[in-house]
């Protein structure tokens, strides 16, 4: 995949798809493919959206390597080819980032979501040789460059356009601590090259300066209000793209923030929600817990407040 195709399919909403659970916990197959289909049916294709299949919203720290492998095969086939698929690969493991890899490569993902590895905290040189040794050992898969700052590893823009150099190195996951200038002059500088997706939250500028995708857990819920976003941005109609912004996503946001200080994980807002509109959720492993009756109450409150069709339950 050069710059091009990776700009054309790498674009729009990107879900990091949830991985739901049953009663004792194991992988709700039927679940996930109820949730892939929702979105597919309702916008989320390619050229205007993106599926994330066992990254961190998809609750992968708590995934075995195989029921990673499971999760990423039963979304690419829910996925049907109506939309692209890139699968999360990052690990503290080698063998198991390569593993993803191939499995992303033999189950038909057109990508694969990669992050330096955490823990032990590599140098650039280790980075490098990280990713050269994920990309030799595949063939057809884009890599995502994920830029996992918050686990105690920024990566410089001279780091991240050594990255870009590997031949299918043709996408980046960006966001950046300091946010605002030091963020979009990332976006600028990489746009020409990759295909950058905002995980800042800064739409409208992103795609003002090139980006071609943004990280939405809304759109799980509501996909036809990203997707309206979506069109909107590439319309250049940003004013009115902000707006929607500002008065859905933004309190969707904020009282999932209030949620990520209470509990770990990713998932948790995302299943309760989905539950409230009459879609399979389902419970969390440890260290995440499902939200109490009066968390639920005041998130049935918010999306009815921003406007979320089919609310259903309390």
């Amino acid at each position: 995949m050069d710059t091009d195709e990776a700009k054309r399919v790498l674009r729009g909403p990107m879900i990091p798809v949830i991985t739901n659970l049953k009663a004792d916990l194991s992988i709700d197959h039927d679940a996930i493919r109820t949730n892939v289909r929702h979105v597919v049916e309702r916008g989320i294709v390619t050229g205007q959206g993106v599926l994330l299949a066992v990254g961190a919203g998809g609750d992968f720290p708590m995934l075995s390597v195989e029921e990673r492998k499971a999760a990423a095969k039963t979304i690419v086939e829910a996925a049907a080819g109506e939309a692209p698929v890139v699968v999360g690969a990052q690990d503290t493991r080698l063998d198991a980032c390569i593993a993803l890899a191939r499995w992303a490569e033999e189950i038909g993902a057109v990508g694969i979501q990669v992050a330096p590895p955490y823990y032990y905290t590599p140098s650039d040189r280790d980075i490098v040789a990280w990713f050269r040794a994920v990309h030799d050992a595949t063939e057809r898969v884009c890599l995502m460059v994920y830029h996992t700052w918050w686990e105690g590893r920024e990566m410089s823009p001279e780091l991240i356009e050594r990255l870009a150099e590997l031949p299918r190195c043709r996408s980046l996951k960006w966001s950046h601590p300091a946010g605002g200038t030091r963020y979009l002059r990332g976006v600028e500088r990489f746009a020409e090259t990759m295909a950058v997706v905002d995980n800042q939250g800064l739409w409208v500028m992103t795609h003002m300066l090139g980006g071609t995708g943004v990280i939405t857990h809304l759109a799980t819920v509501w996909p036809e209000h990203d997707v309206a976003v979506w069109t909107l941005l590439e319309a250049g109609d940003y004013v009115a793209a902000q707006q929607q912004i500002a008065a859905a996503n933004w309190p969707w946001y904020d009282f999932r923030s209030m949620m990520a200080s209470r509990t770990g994980g990713e998932s948790p807002t995302v299943k309760a929600a989905l539950e409230l509109c009459g879609r399979p959720g389902g419970p969390s492993r440890l260290p995440s817990r499902a939200l109490t009756v009066a968390e639920r109450t005041e998130l049935r409150e918010l999306l009815l407040r921003i406007g979320v069709p089919s609310v259903v339950g309390g």
